[in-house]
């Protein structure tokens, strides 16, 4: 049978007809509430800008809690109020960024204080003062505004969801991906349409393979993608890899790549920002646009790495836990088990707040307590390497040569 023939190609997990690609949509937008709601509320009401301006006044804060217990203090604040009514006006006065401890104190600990007051009261001055405003025109503006960002953010997600599931194949053929081969398909297929079959989802999605050495294998919103290093890895040992290609089954049932796409799309001009200030990062080691780059944008950094990411990634480490948990119950779970214990030596240790808070999967030894049966004994000793392969009673299935 033909990979054509063999396989539905689909534009969202279902039956591809509009409906459900609005229900998957539905489905992802009620995934990770907290998530969604942490990045629309970052991304359409000023959560980077407000940052930015809040780092403004925990510095003016600080220099003027420096001299404010001296006599320097009063003039050092008018001062200060004449530079920026020329250079970038405050809406609030430099001596209200101060507490009135800071006027009493001086010195360090009025820094500190000034600082932290600073900046609340810059951040609070700028959220309020914005709606204030509005409000101010008319009492119904403020509302009229907040629910326009709303709309706008949902409509960017439906956009990018839309665009990321029509454009895939693209994109992923870009990235290195490719069709399988007659050999590849006449091996991984039969072994992608039982997995189907045994977790219930209503068709096979499009498999591709790409010929990076890491040894990897993720679902797409239309395609599972496997990594020949994966294949290599596992020495094609079927009952490990039938337990992968589960695993991403249940991810592309589950519909996690749309819930994924729809997250970056409601904050997706935040991610358009933190891209370009990457890109900025990686290419220029240092120079007028790379500080010129970090002193406009680092608040953006700040909100998407440190507030938006780590909600998202949390999500992620569920979506992780739910596809064992399915591929287990559809009688994967051994075969997944020998698959990650294989996999175990490239999970890192969890130390800072990119591998620990913004990790996408959770640690594989968690995992595979999760896909343990109780009463058996699994010791803790590494697999034995190379992996023999595993060949299944009565099987018709064509595979690459075995020992």
């Amino acid at each position: 049978m033909s990979q054509r023939a063999a396989q539905v190609r689909l534009p969202f997990p279902g039956t591809g007809r509009a409906t459900t690609v609005l229900g998957a949509m539905r489905r992802a937008s009620a995934r990770n509430v907290r998530g969604n709601l942490t990045a629309l509320f970052s991304a359409w009401f000023n959560v980077p800008f407000i940052l930015l301006m809040a780092g403004f006044g925990a510095i003016l804060g600080g220099i003027g809690g420096i001299g404010s217990g001296t006599m320097t203090g009063a003039g050092l604040l008018s001062r200060i109020d004449v530079v920026l009514t020329f250079v970038l006006p405050l809406p609030i006065d430099a001596a209200d960024l101060l507490p009135t401890a800071a006027f009493q104190i001086g010195g360090i600990i009025g820094a500190m204080l000034g600082a932290v007051s600073g900046g609340l009261t810059m951040a609070i001055a700028v959220f309020i003062g914005f709606y204030q405003l509005l409000y101010e025109g008319d009492p119904a503006w403020p509302w009229a505004v907040a629910a326009g960002q709303i709309v706008t953010a949902l409509f960017a997600a439906v956009s990018y969801t839309a665009y990321s599931g029509l454009t895939e194949r693209w994109r992923l053929e870009l990235s290195g991906a490719r069709r399988p081969s007659r050999r590849e398909s006449q091996w991984l297929l039969p072994l992608l349409q039982e997995a189907s079959a045994r977790l219930g989802a209503p068709a096979a999605p499009v498999l591709l393979i790409d010929d990076s050495r890491e040894p990897n294998a993720y679902a797409g919103i239309r395609h599972i993608i496997v990594n020949r290093g994966l294949l290599d890895h596992l020495r094609y040992d079927e009952e490990a890899v039938s337990g992968v290609l589960a695993h991403e089954l249940a991810h592309w049932r589950n519909g996690d790549a749309v819930a994924m796409a729809w997250g970056k799309g409601i904050a997706l001009p935040l991610y358009i920002a933190y891209g370009f200030a990457s890109a900025v990062e990686r290419a220029v080691r240092w120079g007028p646009a790379r500080l010129l780059t970090a002193i406009l944008l680092w608040s953006v950094t700040v909100t998407v790495r440190r507030i938006v990411m780590p909600m998202q990634a949390a999500d992620w480490r569920r979506c992780e836990y739910r596809a064992d948990a399915a591929a287990k119950a559809a009688g994967y779970g051994e075969g997944l088990h020998r698959a990650l214990g294989h996999l175990r030596d490239f999970d890192g240790a969890r130390t800072g707040w990119e591998a620990a808070v913004l990790a996408t999967h959770p640690p594989t030894e968690l995992r595979l307590e999760r896909l343990e049966e109780p009463g058996r004994d699994y010791p803790l000793a590494p697999f034995p390497t190379p992996v023999r392969p595993v060949k299944r009673a009565a099987s018709t299935r064509v595979g690459p040569a075995k020992d």
